[in-house]
């Protein structure tokens, strides 16, 4: 199939190069070259100069020609397209796409495509040229092959029946495009006139080259050509022939124009005034969410909100309906008293029944707002509101969106336990993570970090319960016992060597009853005994297990949280860095727990010893893996305070002196070094703070990596922005990230901006002044951060600005 239809398509472009004379009643001459199974056959395209156009043959022609190809070559196309667009997905929480259908997309139906083709070109190649429909035909092969991609064709397509079919002379030469000649007087014009007459528009089809402009324009823009479609779409909004009819395209290819240049709200204009050219209701609907979206983008609420309302009224799909009502809600930001009135309508709206599938949305909406107003802990409890709500697997659900910013919020406010939780429940396969990279970088450098975290809690819980009243601290571990033994399942009153050895071994004189065996006795489910033996042994060596599927894994991931529970009640008493075993068949007592505790001085230096190695080790790991300056300096500073004579102590200082540096804090810094060069005199760490440029082997390797980065300074200053992007993404993967300087990261912004990628510019710039906050970067960063926000209005200013050159022979005045 595929290499007829490109056959029939070469003899249709050679069909178009031969043409010598084009007219609606006039001859065509033409030389073909046809196909293999036609060679033997002249078809009626090649008698269109031989007969006469009579009204007989025009009616027979025009009818079979409409009504065998293109009424069906036309549904074909409608029925692809509205394929593609029902299996389309929109994600509401972000800019929605123009369309509900992405051509990138449509491979599955490109033999259905190649079928629209074929009919078309076997339309215009089996009859009479002169027919009414060969325009519609060529158009539908340029659209079948617009949707298919290819790009380059389909504009050839549209141009051919743009030149083909343009206004001719009365002896059928063409006239010259855009002259007086087409209608007289002084207008400039390159459309065809049309008929506008009550006959005509009964008894006549409007022509396809007006329509074959509008689709010109479309193909420039899937192809990115923006200037070449800007030029078109200012020819045809100022010619005074361009039919009325297809005013609301003109309008749908110019929003589509503003839309891909970001210039929200003309597009937001224009999208308007196409709105009927929507398919049906839910596709004009859709467009007025996204016409709401641009307003909002366009820091217009008013209209926002307007244009959400209407499409909640107009939409029968309920997650569009859903998030219209949640977005037009939140537009009234003006004040905190208008966010909480906000988040009230929400959480009332979440009560009700009707809104019971999308409680999710709701409550991570308006977990949202309260962000606005930077309550983050009411944030962290709607989302997990919406966590709980979410049905997972479900489509539009928030349940990994909530999950995921639960664990930024955690991860920001160095929550590291809660953290490292959230982004487990992640569920990384998830389209609606935009950066997998960066959550997959986090879980992994977590992981030594809360490992860390468990044993200073655990050894703070185990010393605070140690330094208890003997008395007390004995109630209290006995009644830990208890608790441990419920939530376990195990019988009170037992002895823990009896515990133990009904967890571990099985009365041998009573063998297991066979359930499918062939025996006399009766079956196991009508023997009470057995049933009653049976649960009881199971409860004895499993616990209390609820009827849920894969409980084994469900009891390990409870019992892995409760490890990392700071209240002592729920801890197990373990060595340094690991719990205790936990499973049920470990001896839970008095005596196992309480020999657990540092009672003796040798216990407790081993347990104060953990905390001094842990919190070092803590402060090294934010230092290295997170780059977060701040928390290193707390920890550290903890470390030195708390452990005066640390083995810890150069390195530590060393570290601090660093990142005093980096934060822009030159005092402490400088206290640091005097520290080292008291305490550690001659020592590497000492070295390198007080002459970096030293003979050390460790000074040397910072020598060499201040060279390479001092290189990639000067490549993007230089303007070799690929290179020094580059060469950056290396040194980080062999030094880490720690020998970044504001001012690379203050260039790498730079560049992000002048390849208008502002999301990744505003991140650099965030991380400028989260990182180096007392850096006078930082200042610059949030200046450029503030310019970025206005970048639409600057540039429009900009745009508009006309300077106007004073002449060579003018005086100008100092």
């Amino acid at each position: 199939m595929p290499k007829v239809v490109n056959q029939i398509i070469i003899c249709s472009l050679l069909l178009c190069a031969a043409f010598s004379k084009v007219s609606a009643q006039g001859g065509l001459s033409f030389d073909l070259i046809k196909p293999k199974k036609f060679e033997e056959k002249k078809l009626a395209s090649e008698k269109t100069d031989e007969k006469k156009f009579t009204a007989v043959r025009r009616f027979t022609q025009n009818g079979i020609t409409k009504f065998n190809y293109n009424f069906n070559a036309n549904l074909k196309l409608e029925m692809v397209l509205e394929r593609a667009k029902a299996e389309y997905r929109d994600d509401y929480n972000k800019l929605l796409s123009f369309y509900n259908y992405d051509i990138k997309k449509m491979t599955p139906y490109h033999t259905e495509l190649d079928s629209v083709i074929y009919k078309a070109n076997m339309g215009i190649l089996i009859h009479d040229l002169r027919n009414a429909w060969v325009d519609n035909l060529y158009m539908l092969m340029g659209k079948a092959r617009y949707f298919k991609g290819d790009l380059d064709t389909a504009y050839l397509t549209f141009q051919y029946v743009n030149y083909a079919f343009s206004p001719k002379e009365k002896d059928g030469y063409d006239k010259p495009i855009g002259s007086n000649a087409n209608e007289g007087g002084s207008a400039f014009s390159i459309s065809t006139k049309e008929k506008t007459d009550l006959p005509s528009k009964v008894w006549s089809r409007p022509p396809s080259r007006n329509e074959s402009f509008i689709w010109q324009i479309r193909t420039y823009l899937a192809k990115n050509e923006n200037a070449e479609a800007a030029g078109l779409i200012e020819t045809i909004k100022n010619d005074p022939l361009f039919p009325e009819r297809l005013k609301t395209d003109l309008h749908e290819v110019q929003a589509l124009w503003f839309y891909q240049q970001e210039i929200y709200d003309s597009a937001a204009v224009y999208l308007e005034k196409a709105l009927p050219n929507a398919a049906n209701n839910q596709e004009q609907a859709r467009w007025e969410y996204l016409i709401g979206q641009l307003y909002e983008r366009s820091d217009d609420p008013v209209l926002a909100k307007e244009f959400f309302e209407k499409a909640a009224k107009r939409t029968l799909n309920p997650v569009l309906e859903v998030y219209a009502r949640l977005n037009a809600t939140r537009q009234n930001r003006s004040d905190e008293k208008a966010i909480a009135e906000n988040i009230e309508a929400l959480l009332k709206m979440a009560r009700k029944d009707r809104y019971v599938n999308y409680r999710d949305i709701i409550y991570f909406t308006a977990a949202t707002m309260e962000l606005d107003r930077k309550n983050i802990e009411g944030a962290k409890q709607l989302l997990l509101k919406a966590t709980q709500a979410a049905k997972p697997n479900v489509e539009g659900s928030q349940r990994t969106n909530a999950f995921l910013l639960l664990g930024d919020l955690s991860y920001e406010t160095r929550k590291y336990h809660d953290a490292k939780r959230f982004y487990d429940s992640v569920n990384v396969s998830d389209p609606a993570i935009q950066n997998t990279e960066l959550l997959q970088e986090r879980k992994l450098a977590l992981v030594p970090i809360v490992e860390q975290l468990d044993i200073l809690d655990r050894n703070d819980s185990l010393q605070r319960i140690a330094a208890m009243p003997e008395t007390e601290r004995e109630a209290y571990v006995k009644k830990l016992v208890k608790q441990i033994r419920k939530a376990r399942g195990i019988k009170d009153g037992a002895g823990a060597e009896t515990e133990s050895a009904g967890n571990n071994s099985i009365n041998k004189t009573d063998a297991p009853a066979d359930l499918f065996g062939n025996t006399k006795s009766d079956w196991y489910f009508d023997n009470a005994s057995l049933k009653s033996k049976g649960f009881t042994e199971f409860r004895n060596k499993f616990g209390n297990r609820p009827n849920v599927d894969n409980w084994r894994r469900s009891s390990a991931i409870a019992n892995q949280q409760n490890s990392n529970n700071k209240d002592p009640k729920s801890i197990d008493f373990g060595k340094e860095g690991a719990p205790a075993a936990s499973d049920s068949a470990s001896v839970i007592s008095f005596e196992s727990l309480m020999k657990n505790l540092p009672l003796t001085e040798e216990q407790m230096k081993i347990s104060r010893d953990s905390m001094e190695k842990a919190t070092f080790q803590l402060g090294k790991m934010y230092f290295e893996s997170l780059e977060d300056y701040e928390g290193t300096i707390i920890t550290l500073e903890e470390l030195l305070g708390k452990y005066p004579a640390t083995i810890h102590k150069a390195e530590a200082l060393f570290i601090l002196h660093y990142c005093y540096t980096k934060t822009g804090n030159i005092a402490k810094a400088n206290e640091t070094k005097q520290a080292l060069e008291k305490d550690f005199p001659g020592s590497e760490y000492q070295k390198i703070v007080t002459n970096p440029k030293g003979g050390s082997q460790r000074s040397n390797e910072l020598i060499a990596i201040t060279k390479q980065y001092d290189q990639i300074y000067n490549d993007f200053i230089e303007g070799r922005f690929a290179k020094a992007i580059e060469d950056k993404k290396a040194a980080d993967s062999m030094y880490g990230v720690t020998y970044w300087t504001p001012q690379l990261l203050y260039i790498e912004s730079v560049y992000y901006i002048k390849q208008k990628d502002d999301p990744k510019a505003k991140i650099v710039l965030q991380n400028i002044i989260k990182l180096y906050p007392n850096n006078e970067m930082a200042a610059r960063a949030q200046t450029m951060l503030d310019v970025l926000g206005r970048r639409k209005e600057i540039e429009e200013y900009l745009t508009n600005l006309k300077i106007e050159r004073p002449g060579e022979d003018s005086a100008i005045v100092i």
